[in-house]
């Protein structure tokens, strides 16, 4: 007896500890994160924003949406597919899922919450928790790196910089000299002779002469000879007020480590800044200098401002791109790209749309517009935006996709042209028109109504009439038709329809007034000088400069019909002029337009900003009391 209940007991055991490891089938459940490149950022620094959404299931999420607050601007998602397996025991658990990320840059000071992101999964959005971003004034350095760790021995920590980044190659390099064991510096950044015996700081440009909107890399590389070093806080930035700015390495903690000797003195060198810039405008742009701290056990680390060094400014010689063998529509996009696009559906009935979907890919600046071809029958909605930007070799590039809508009214087999981006090859020194044909969309005519059925027949009069045998006499009857006031009742119906048809047609004419006078661009640029004193009471310095702009460009198409946006700066006075605006006046159209632009992307100047908008306003003003071209057309056809 004790014998079969030992066995039964030891069977029961084994039951238990067989169904705790067998493998269950989880539920499919998604898990979603948002986090941040930084918690802690400066006006006009982009920090990265990542979503990670993972699945239990072959059903991955997608679609990656990311809600902002107002004032910031974004570029992305750049979205990846990632795969995670993980093993626990007996189980065996396969994630699949997407990792999305945005480069996301305030234009305003505070606290911000960034989020909440969602993807879509099995037909519901499921939603990440939103995140908080400090937002520092322009100009302030956030406190990770004002508080940086100093150590007393800079052995400490290998990374020049005073981050951990190298600790990996510490390990490595315990045994002997570390210092010696770093690879060779190249020749390029080994100097004929070192114009300090301490430390001093190298730039390195990569082009003295440009045109506008061309790549000028700026590289800044930091020489110690007295060991290895940190930066120390408080670094002042180089500023470059003409120039479209793009950060490619913000400090050295990830960065190569080099040594050389010279003289018989054993140096490190290692890149601590490199920024790519966009000139605006012709003529001697300048950049200015870059200060920096070393801090190490011989270079001051007690104080802890360490041995500063300041760069030189440089000056970059800009031009326009060439006018000889300029192609029509040309904007300023200079670069290496090429073009390609998807028209989705073929054929459709006319009155319906087609969606075309135009990537371009390449190098330089991403084109902010393509050109569409104008035919009779099409109509091109406002594009929508996506980027993927991308670095390869500190060559910015990347991928822009344009997503349209175009309208079909004319049924037959439409051909849709060509999708057009004219655009300057720095490095061929020549224009090219990167171009893709859309090839032919099938419109049907609307489907016809089908005819009524028949009618069926309905009984006869002889059916619904009865007969009467004899006659009898008929009694007296007053029919309402022998009221007086029957035809007045008659006649009132027809006068309320006309006068309901006369106050409904008054109706349409007032509101089709309203209507247009709600369109008119003198009207947006009278909200547009609006918006620009509200930025100019909140302290929004570049908001005010592009509703300046804005306003401007309402009103020149009020006064002249001309679409400054798509005239070359260089031939907006001779295109006013042309359309019969006063040359004085066209001229200072075309100031005030170069003003907003530097505004925008120079350093902000309430000043500045102030005295801008009271000439916009005055100019504005002037546009706005001359008549619409139309109405001028039409006076100067009647009176020749």
């Amino acid at each position: 007896m004790k014998v079969a209940l030992r066995l039964l007991l030891w069977v029961a055991l084994f039951g238990v500890i067989l169904c705790a490891g067998w493998p269950h089938a989880a539920a499919a459940e998604v898990d979603i994160a948002l986090s941040l490149g930084a918690r802690e950022v400066a006006v006009g620094e982009a920090v990265q924003v990542k979503l990670e959404a993972m699945s239990d299931d072959d059903d991955a999420p997608s679609e990656p949406e990311l809600t902002l607050p107002s004032g910031f601007e974004a570029r992305g998602p750049s979205v990846g597919t990632r795969q995670q397996v993980s093993i626990s025991g007996f189980n065996m658990v396969t994630q699949t899922g997407i990792s999305a990320t945005w480069l996301v840059t305030p234009t305003r000071a505070g606290l911000f919450s960034i989020g909440p992101a969602t993807v879509l999964y099995k037909g519901q959005r499921r939603r990440a928790e939103a995140v908080q971003l400090s937002v520092l004034p322009a100009g302030q350095q956030p406190r990770s790196r004002r508080s940086r760790r100093v150590p007393v021995d800079p052995f400490d920590s290998f990374d020049p910089l005073g981050g951990s980044g190298f600790d990996d190659l510490f390990d490595r390099l315990r045994g002997g000299s570390r210092v010696e064991q770093l690879p060779s510096a190249p020749a390029d950044l080994v100097p004929e002779r070192p114009p300090d015996h301490l430390a001093f700081l190298a730039v390195h440009i990569d082009r003295k002469r440009a045109v506008v909107g061309e790549q000028v890399t700026l590289a800044v590389y930091a020489h110690g000879a007295q060991g290895l070093f940190q930066e120390a806080p408080g670094a002042r930035e180089p500023s470059h007020p003409d120039f479209l700015a793009q950060r490619l390495v913000e400090d050295g903690s990830r960065q190569p480590v080099y040594q050389y000797s010279q003289d018989g003195q054993r140096w490190i060198a290692v890149k601590v800044r490199e920024i790519a810039l966009f000139p605006l405008r012709a003529g001697r742009l300048e950049i200015g200098p870059l200060e920096f701290g070393f801090l190490g056990r011989r270079y001051g680390s007690r104080s802890g401002d360490g041995l500063r060094r300041v760069t030189r400014p440089i000056v970059v010689e800009v031009s326009e791109p060439p006018s000889a063998g300029r192609p029509p529509g040309y904007s300023g996009d200079v670069g290496n790209f090429e073009l390609s696009a998807l028209v989705q559906p073929r054929r459709v009935e006319a009155g319906g749309s087609v969606a075309v979907t135009a990537t371009v890919k390449g190098q330089g600046r991403l084109p902010g517009a393509l050109r569409v071809p104008e035919r009779s029958g099409l109509e091109w909605l406002e594009p929508t935006l996506r980027d993927d930007p991308s670095v390869s070799g500190s060559v910015v590039g990347g991928s822009r996709t344009f997503s349209y809508v175009v309208r079909l009214t004319q049924p037959g087999s439409i051909e849709l042209g060509e999708l057009q981006l004219p655009l300057y090859d720095a490095e061929a020194k020549r224009y090219r028109v990167a171009s893709v044909a859309l090839g032919e969309v099938v419109v049907q005519a609307p489907a016809q109504t089908p005819a009524a059925p028949p009618v069926a027949e309905g009984p006869r009069l002889s059916d619904l009439v009865r007969y009467r045998g004899t006659l009898a006499p008929r009694e007296a009857q007053r029919h309402l038709a022998d009221r007086a006031g029957y035809f007045w009742l008659v006649a009132l119906g027809p006068l309320l329809v006309l006068a309901l048809a006369a106050l409904l047609r008054v109706s349409q004419r007032v509101r089709s007034g309203l209507l247009q006078r709600e369109q008119s661009q003198a009207t947006h640029a009278t909200r547009a000088l609006g918006d620009a004193r509200q930025a100019l009471g909140g302290e929004e310095l570049r908001t005010v400069a592009h509703a300046a702009e804005r306003a401007l460009y309402n009103a020149v198409e009020w006064a002249t019909g001309v679409k400054a946006r798509a005239v070359l700066r260089a031939d907006l006075q001779r295109v006013l002029s042309g359309a019969g605006l006063p040359e004085p006046l066209a001229a200072r159209v075309g100031e005030l337009l170069d003003a907003c632009g530097q505004l925008r992307f120079g350093a902000p100047d309430r000043a500045r900003a102030t005295a801008l908008l009271a000439d916009v306003e005055a100019v504005v003003k002037q546009l706005v009391r001359r008549p619409p071209r139309v109405v001028r057309a039409a006076h100067e056809e009647a009176h020749p």
